[in-house]
């Protein structure tokens, strides 16, 4: 009964909001910092999470019903409340394709409903893509939601430390259900303020998110987490120093290199706990390549997939599982393969799979084309640490499932848009004629250097 009368608050309140964001100013307003801190705050808190439809447990995969959250109501008020105009780009080319994709696969699925549930998913995430794409091109808005992601990082920082060192927990997961999201989503919101923090902004949010980043990697104890954040840190460095080489990079380089030296004692003491209570068997079971060896046997035999959010279904059933080596119990049976592209090429075939490179492929390749040369200033700087950000998610996805799920597809969603919209606006820029210098009067032309 609360959770229906919230849903009914919220439907509620859905009209009169949807009138003041049309007749108000709110593009000036803090909202914004929602968009950027809720998908972080929503994990945490279930009470807000409305179930239209729900299998539950009687449906193991990626999506167990169709489900609108207080944060799917909010970007669907501000999306028909905004008074911003659609931003032209053919990414809405590559979202339809992906969407189609995914549609396409309910002919092959089992169970349509089941296949459904994911389709609602992304559509959820891709009306936040929109939105926030629309509104990144003000840039108040955009600082407000890099705002918002700030302050979730450093609420994970504060969980997982209370987490390991009030709790005892050896992998902390901060908000999220598990730490491998925690440690794939925190890229997003991380490399961007490093970014920042290189170009010379200096203010809380470019000083303390690195460490609490830092930090909450560590505490998870997720090996591709710590490689992959390792790896983002090193090449922007790299990156913001082939754009401009400075001595406040240099020495920003050097407190960098302390900071990782000082957290190492942490990871190493972290990453034996977390050993000592669960040895490594992968010499005698490859959890990992069994499920990989299951969902490209399914690709092989169906090109067109088995239906989306059917993996488990029918690895479990068909026999997928039991001539892949996947051990015969019902934790190992109804687990994701841990690879976001062999999961979507299995369920959705090859239409799927090309839908999702395209839809990760456009923004990188936007972020680092318009954010690369010299003149764009600090608004390039951002665009680089978006697109690395987002590529450690891309590199990470191959060891992981778990970009697919709803908590991350939200973040990604919101970085995409900025990207998105922050590269229309310097595109936009460069477009615009430079001021011609006024002509010199008559008899001052000799000032004027020969050619």
């Amino acid at each position: 009964m609360p959770t229906a009368l919230l849903l009914a608050a919220g439907l509620g309140l859905f009209v009169p909001f949807v009138i003041w964001v049309r007749g108000g100013d709110v593009l000036g307003k803090r909202l914004w910092i929602l968009f950027g801190l809720l998908p972080f705050l929503q994990p945490a808190l279930p009470q807000l999470d409305f179930a239209l439809l729900s299998w539950g447990a009687d449906w193991p995969g990626l999506v167990s019903g169709i489900e609108v959250t207080a944060f799917d109501l909010l970007v669907l008020a501000i999306y028909f409340g905004l008074n911003k105009p659609r931003l032209p780009s053919f990414y809405s080319a590559v979202l339809a394709l992906y969407f189609v994709a995914v549609l396409l696969s309910l002919l092959q699925a089992a169970a349509p409903t089941a296949a459904f549930f994911y389709f609602w998913q992304i559509c959820r995430a891709g009306l936040l893509l929109v939105v926030v794409a629309r509104v990144s091109s003000d840039p108040v808005i955009l600082r407000y939601i890099l705002t918002g992601l700030a302050l979730g990082v450093v609420l994970e920082g504060f969980a997982t430390a209370y987490q390991r060192f009030g709790l005892g927990t050896v992998q902390t997961s901060g908000t999220f259900g598990h730490q491998n999201t925690l440690g794939l989503v925190l890229h997003f919101a991380v490399l961007p303020q490093v970014a920042l923090l290189l170009s010379g902004r200096r203010d809380w949010g470019t000083v303390l998110v690195p460490l609490a980043g830092i930090a909450a990697v560590v505490l998870t104890t997720s090996r591709a987490a710590l490689l992959f954040a390792a790896i983002g840190m090193v090449l922007i460095y790299i990156l913001s120093s082939l754009r401009r080489v400075s001595a406040h990079k240099i020495l920003i380089g050097a407190a960098g290199f302390l900071i990782l030296a000082a957290f190492s004692p942490l990871a190493v003491s972290s990453f034996e706990k977390r050993f000592e209570a669960n040895p490594l068997n992968e010499e005698e079971y490859d959890e990992r390549a069994a499920f990989e060896r299951a969902a490209t046997a399914i690709l092989l035999d169906k090109p067109l997939g088995v239906g989306a959010n059917h993996y488990v279904y029918i690895a479990k059933n068909f026999g997928y599982s039991d001539e892949a080596g996947v051990i015969a119990n019902e934790g190992n049976r109804n687990n994701l393969v841990h690879n976001a592209y062999l999961l979507a090429a299995s369920e959705t075939g090859w239409p799927g799979l090309v839908g999702l490179f395209l839809l990760l492929a456009y923004p990188l390749v936007r972020a680092f084309r318009v954010g690369w040369p010299r003149r764009t200033g600090p608004e390039g700087d951002l665009l680089i640490g978006l697109g690395l950000g987002l590529l450690m998610v891309c590199l990470h996805s191959t060891l992981e499932y778990i970009l697919l799920l709803r908590d991350s597809l939200y973040l990604l969603a919101v970085v995409i848009g900025m990207i998105l919209g922050l590269a229309h606006t310097v595109e936009r820029r460069a477009r615009r004629p430079e001021p011609r210098p006024a002509p010199l009067p008559a008899r001052r032309e000799f000032l004027v250097p020969a050619e």
